[in-house]
Formats: C-alpha cells, structure tokens, sequence
C-alpha cells in the first residue's frame, strides 16, 4: 500500500508540475471536475472554472463550453476556493520581540533600525509562506509608509499576495512610548497632540493612497481627546477614506462606530457587547475582526524565552528559515533582556494565562453574538506579532472562530469575500466569478464540512498561475 501511494504521489507531483510548465506556453486552462465554493456562499459539484491569462472567464457545471484551445485540468475529488484574505497584519512585525521593543526590549543586541531595513526589503519571504498558505490577499492595516509601495506593485506581481496599507497609525498614546519605534525618523505611529496634527496625518497618509486610516486606542472619557478624534473623523470623510479602529473595549469600540468606524481590527475582550453595539455596528456597516489568537501568541513567545520551545505546525514548511530560527531559539536571548525586567516579565506569565482564557470566552462570545446578529465578519490574524506568524497562523485563527458556533461554509464567506471588502477590492477578487482576477486554491478536503480542511491545501492560483504549495522552489523569481 505504501509503495502504491507513493507512485500516486509522484504522479500527481509530475502532473501538476508539467501543468505549471505548459501555463507559460497556453493562455486558457479549465479546471475541470472539482466541488467550487464561489465565495458568495454558493456551491457547483464537478463544476469547472475556465481561465483566460489571468482572469475568470466562466464558472459552472461540467458540462459547460470550454475553448477548443483550452489545457483542460482534471481536479475531479478536489475542492477549489477563492484565495484566502488575510485582513489584518503587518509588514514591519517579524513575529519575534526585535520588532516589538515594547513587548520585550532587545534593542541593544538587534538595534531596531536593522530591522526594519531587513522587513523593508525582504517581503519576499512573507510573499511566499502567504502564498504557500493559500492566502492571496493581506491588508497591512497600520505600518511605516513604506509599505505603501507594496500596495502598488504587488497587483502585478503572481509571486506576492495583493497588498492593501493603512500607513502610519494615529494614536492618543504618550510619545515616549510610541518614541521607541522611530527608525530614522520615520515611525510607525502618529501621536494625536492636537486636532490639527491629527487632520495632517490624515491628509498625508491619504495622499500617499492608504487604504483606510488606523486609529489605535480611544479615550471616551477624555473630552480633550473627544474634540481631537471628531476632527480627524471629520477629515477622514473630507478625504474619502475610511477610519479603521483599535478598540478592544466595549466602550471603545462604540466610540469608534459613533465616529464612523468602518473596520474594527480587534475583538470587544473585556465584557460581552450589548444591543447597542449590535445597532451600531449594523447602521454603520462596520465589519468585525475577531483576532481572537493574538494574544495567546505573546504568552507562547514570553514562555519560548524561558526555556520552553515555542512549537511551530507547518505541515508544508511554508515559514522561512530567518523566523522559525528566532522562534526555536527565543531562549537564546534571554540573557539580553534586562535581569530586572526578564523576571517582571516571568512573573506574569500566570497572570497573563489567566486573563487570556478570560479574554478568549469573551472574544468567542461576542463574535457568536455578532454572526447571529447578521454582522459582517472578516478573518485577520495580526500576523507579525511575537508568535503569531506570516501565514500559518491563519489556520489557528479561522479555527478559533469555528469554536465560536460559526459554520464552515460560512468562514469561507468570511475568509475570501469579506476580506477582499475589508480591502476595497471586492470588485477585483475575493469570490470566483465572471471577470475577476484567477486567485484560487484547490483542497484535498471538503473545507465546508470543518474549515481545519484548509490544511489540506495542495495549490494555489495567483493572478492565473497555478502552483503546488510544496514546492518552495516554485514561488521563486
């Protein structure tokens, strides 16, 4: 039997790697025989997507026309999707503590503007393990204003996900703590001085072309801050961009909808939400994103650094070797952190264990509440943060939010055409129809009978190419 499955394995690997070469030759394939979840929450049993260059020409039943000049692909048993849209993450973020100094301080050894400089010109490695996971499109939502330009030139490139980007976010909080984050005069982070300040991020982030503007951490008790924020909500609109809001509490996160907050990046972790904010999120059209694993990333990155091994599930080895080397040997640099401080940060960890199971009921009640209340939901990770990585940790997330009582065929809605909304770009891919760009993946296993079956990915189609997510060596120029 092994020998047999082997021989089917090889097969398939020379199948689809001859499919792959003859695509550079042939501008028309048809993917014939598989089960099709078009994204709009509809399905075609051994249905067939034709492709010409590298938009959708037609989805539907296997006996649909095809094009006489067509290389017609047999996926009979197979499962295809949109591509998955991760809506929240950021470029700047290694997954590690180098890149979060405000987490855990490591800026003497690995000075933070090497860093930097190291995430702004090597996306590439993320590019990949997105791809690898399936994931076609990322919405960087809060980052330093170079990665606008990936926002441009990742369209037409078949080897990187599409990009949306918020620029810089605008924040009440102190400058000296945003202050550690400024690399050659340039931060991530705009703090909210004065109604003025807050109008200028606004207008330069928009002139530069984000896509949508961030505002991390409300004051509704603050009337000082009140008149501040009305006014960059104000200018938010005069732009014609959208707000995107960090709140993580009940009181904020309605704050943020009363100014006209369009995404909310985080789950409502400190209580359960109310009718109120149903209602607002309704009015407003507000989508939701639960990111409901972040945080226990932080805890399994602090606990990495005192000598536990921080476990890494990465069926297709699609993370790269620079991160997962950081991550397996966090121990290593416990020596550098402050004596003082690595004991405060110890010390914790029970606490911080606790309020994470506490915060995660919330975050699962809450996101049930609002599916059952007709909510738009979107799936983000915050991918970059310490433990929470590029890629693969979408599975962990979309998995989450299946405990919460939420169907399988539903995630696939918020997994693909949800997000590319988040993105504005709903009008370009996120569902598999007519006229849209070919962003696809194909599965082994049904993914609308448990959404884990996203695991079961074995290729992926970006902007028309198809490859197979084992072959790291595919998804290099």
């Amino acid at each position: 039997m092994e020998s047999k499955a082997l021989l089917i394995y090889l097969f398939f690997s020379v199948f689809f790697i001859s499919i792959s070469n003859a695509q550079s030759e042939m501008s028309t394939i048809a993917l014939k025989g598989a089960t099709i979840f078009d994204g709009n929450g509809k399905s075609i049993e051994n249905g067939t997507i034709v492709i010409e260059n590298n938009k959708i020409s037609s989805v539907g039943a296997n006996e649909m026309r095809i094009p006489e000049n067509a290389q017609i692909i047999d996926v009979s048993g197979k499962y295809i999707m949109p591509g998955l849209i991760d809506a929240h993450m950021h470029f700047f973020q290694t997954g590690f503590f180098d890149s979060r100094p405000d987490a855990a301080d490591l800026r003497d050894t690995i000075p933070l503007e090497n860093v930097i400089e190291y995430q702004k010109n090597h996306p590439e490695r993320y590019y990949q393990t997105y791809l690898r996971s399936g994931i076609t499109g990322v919405y960087d939502v809060g980052d330093y204003i170079w990665t606008l330009e990936f926002q441009k030139i990742n369209d037409d490139n078949p080897l990187a996900p599409h990009t949306a980007s918020a620029g810089p976010l605008i924040t009440p909080a102190p400058e000296e703590l945003i202050g550690i984050f400024n690399v050659n005069g340039k931060n991530t982070f705009v703090h909210l001085g004065s109604e003025e300040q807050g109008r200028n991020a606004v207008i330069e982030n928009s002139n530069a072309g984000t896509t949508g503007v961030k505002i991390w951490g409300f004051k509704p008790d603050d009337p000082e801050f009140l008149h501040k924020i009305k006014g960059v909500a104000e200018e938010i609109k005069n732009q014609n961009n959208k707000m995107i809001a960090h709140a993580t509490n009940l009181k904020e996160a309605k704050m943020a909808m009363e100014l006209g907050a369009k995404l909310l990046v985080h789950s409502v972790s400190d209580t359960l939400i109310d009718e109120e904010f149903l209602r607002l999120m309704k009015t407003n059209k507000t989508l939701y994103n639960p990111t409901i694993v972040v945080g226990r990333g932080y805890y399994n990155t602090y606990k990495a650094l005192f000598e536990q091994n921080f476990e890494i599930s990465d069926l297709n080895a699609v993370v790269d070797s620079k991160t997962r080397s950081m991550l397996q040997n966090a121990s290593a640099f416990r020596k550098f952190l402050n004596d003082e401080r690595a004991e405060a940060l110890k010390s914790r960890l029970p606490m911080m264990d606790k309020r994470l199971k506490k915060e995660k009921q919330n975050m699962i009640a809450n996101l049930k509440m609002v599916y059952d209340a007709g909510g738009t939901i979107v799936v983000g990770t915050d991918a970059g943060n310490p433990g929470t990585l590029h890629g693969i940790s979408y599975y962990d997330e979309i998995e989450a939010m299946q405990q919460a009582g939420i169907s399988a065929k539903d995630l696939i809605i918020m997994a693909t055409k949800n997000g590319a909304m988040a993105m504005d770009r709903l009008e370009d891919f996120g569902t598999l129809e007519s006229g849209k760009i070919a962003d696809l993946i194909i599965l082994e296993e049904d993914p609308s009978e448990d959404i884990s079956n996203l695991r079961s990915i074995s290729h992926v189609m970006r902007n028309g190419t198809l490859r197979n997510v084992k072959d790291a060596e595919d998804f290099k120029d």
